[in-house]
């Protein structure tokens, strides 16, 4: 019995309703090698008492994890340009390789001295590039049209990371001290190494755009209102992230792991269960929400001195950065021209490294000159400065966010 050789209709438009897959090869080894240097990341939060340990105070706690943002900054300004020129994938093979370098410099580190100054100067010049590097790929290899999203799922991989790092290095140190940390740190960091090694550049083409881009990117008018966010954002992130370790221990309670891993818990649920929470209410209004969860989360920290204070207000950070990162590198990524995306996302990310490198002395000051009541009030009326520059520049750009 002949066949049909006429093809079967095709219903052109649940073709075209198919959503493009995310969780491609790339993305997956791209998530692994993001999940593992996230292991030797986040542990660092802890690095305050390290350097406690090694006598110094405060403010110069404040000043030495600020050191890291200065290198992070200078080669971020030269590392956006290379993105576009030459690819992602060198730049994420040799910048994780030198962080695990660096993870075992810090064993050699035993009394306070120049030596934690330059590893602090390298610790920056390895984490800047790479999360700038790991950023642009995420944003090259996820479908334009799911961008919000996936770009919520590969984040996973940073706050899952960090829920079981945090925990994992507090049970380092109190087992074997800070030196097994740094060897924890160095190993990950090196499968990090392979995993980028096997990523495939996505249709890489290299822009020769000229080295006056980045002042055009700083002063686009389509950006400024994302820069103002981001930067707040980021100084209210660089309150806790550096000086909780320090409260907690100062009002007794010595894990803040409760935190951090409801923190990480929490944007992991909203990333996988709200993901696309943005599109459905508008990226504006849940990016407004968010930060300002995140401003009552951080001024929340000292009056509620307790576990399950700690975890209450790991819920509420957890939340703003859960929603607020995604949020701004999508809107980010989707007003940046594709030739010069690697120096956008560089410059967006260059942009914590300042809030860092501003923040952690400057909250360390207050800490000095005041409490750390005065600090974290300072840092939750930042973050929300930020919110209200905003909404006063809507005719600047973002009109993603409706402003």
């Amino acid at each position: 019995m002949a066949t049909s050789r006429h093809p079967l209709p095709v219903d052109e438009a649940s073709i075209q309703s198919t959503p493009s897959p995310i969780l491609t090869k790339n993305f997956r080894l791209a998530f692994a090698g993001h999940f593992c240097i996230g292991l030797a990341f986040w542990p660092y939060v802890l690095l305050p008492l390290f350097l406690g340990n090694l006598g110094y105070g405060s403010f110069m706690i404040g000043v030495l994890m600020g050191t890291a943002s200065i290198s992070g900054v200078l080669i971020r300004l030269w590392v956006g340009g290379e993105l576009d020129r030459r690819g992602r994938k060198p730049i994420l093979i040799g910048a994780a390789a030198l962080f695990a370098v660096v993870n075992l410099g810090y064993i050699l580190v035993d009394d306070a001295g120049p030596p934690i100054y330059g590893l602090r100067l390298l610790h920056g010049l390895s984490v800047g590039p790479l999360f700038a590097a790991i950023m642009t790929f995420a944003a090259d290899i996820i479908p334009e049209t799911r961008r919000t999203e996936g770009l919520a799922y590969f984040g996973i991989a940073g706050h899952l990371s960090g829920a079981i790092g945090i925990i994992l290095g507090e049970w380092l140190i109190g087992f074997a001290g800070f030196p097994a940390l740094f060897l924890f740190g160095a190993v990950v960091s090196t499968f990090a190494v392979i995993f980028f090694a096997l990523l495939s550049e996505p249709n890489f083409k290299g822009s020769s755009h000229s080295s006056q881009s980045l002042w055009k990117i700083v002063t686009d008018q389509r950006f400024v209102v994302l820069w103002i966010l981001s930067l707040t954002f980021s100084l209210g992130l660089a309150s806790y992230f550096t000086f909780l370790k320090p409260f907690a221990e100062s009002v007794g309670l010595t894990n803040v792991s409760f935190f951090f891993t409801t923190y990480s818990s929490v944007a992991v649920f909203i990333r996988i269960f709200g993901a696309r929470l943005p599109q459905q209410l508008g990226e504006k209004l849940v990016l407004t929400a968010s930060l300002g969860c995140l401003a009552v989360g951080i001024i929340l920290i000292v009056h509620l001195p307790t576990t399950w204070g700690l975890m209450l207000t790991g819920m509420l950070c957890g939340i703003g950065h859960g929603y607020g990162f995604p949020i701004l590198s999508s809107i980010i990524i989707e007003v940046a021209d594709a030739e010069t995306r690697g120096s956008v996302v560089t410059f967006y990310t260059l942009l914590f490294d300042v809030g860092f490198l501003i923040g952690a002395p400057l909250w360390g000051l207050l800490i000095s000159l005041g409490s750390y009541n005065v600090m974290f009030t300072a840092a939750a009326m930042v973050v929300l400065g930020g919110i209200v520059l905003a909404l006063q520049r809507r005719d600047s750009g973002a009109p993603h966010l409706g402003w």
